[in-house]
């Protein structure tokens, strides 16, 4: 799929797909340093943003050695995509309506990153 980063409405910078995405299509693997959660903690307490927990004592730092899908934004409400865990893998899939050419993408970073 082909994705660009550039300015958000939402925050900072964002995902935006350059294509029409179709429902259920894998977007972009989430991809980073993997870390185990004493190093996670430690990086989010000095304000690491990109990190994403992929099982039991470990975590994908998107920020060190990731790729663009550390820029998909957070909507809780309507996003288009939603995560998935595969195999030792984060991708960002896109959800029910697809995702429209120039869109931007959003996933539900969840009540643990943004407690409602």
């Amino acid at each position: 799929m082909k994705v660009v980063v550039k300015k958000s409405k939402i925050h900072g910078m964002g995902l935006f797909a350059v294509e029409e995405i179709p429902w259920g299509t894998k977007i972009i693997e989430y991809k980073g340093e993997r870390i185990p959660d004493k190093v996670a903690f430690a990086r989010i307490a000095e304000g690491a943003d990109c990190i994403f927990e992929l099982g039991e004592n470990l975590s994908i730092d998107g920020a060190s050695r990731g790729n663009e899908a550390r820029f998909a934004n957070h909507r809780r409400r309507n996003p288009n995509c939603f995560i998935l865990r595969d195999k030792g893998r984060i991708w960002i899939v896109a959800g029910i309506e697809g995702v429209a050419a120039g869109e931007e993408i959003t996933f539900d970073y969840g009540s643990t990153f943004y407690p409602r």
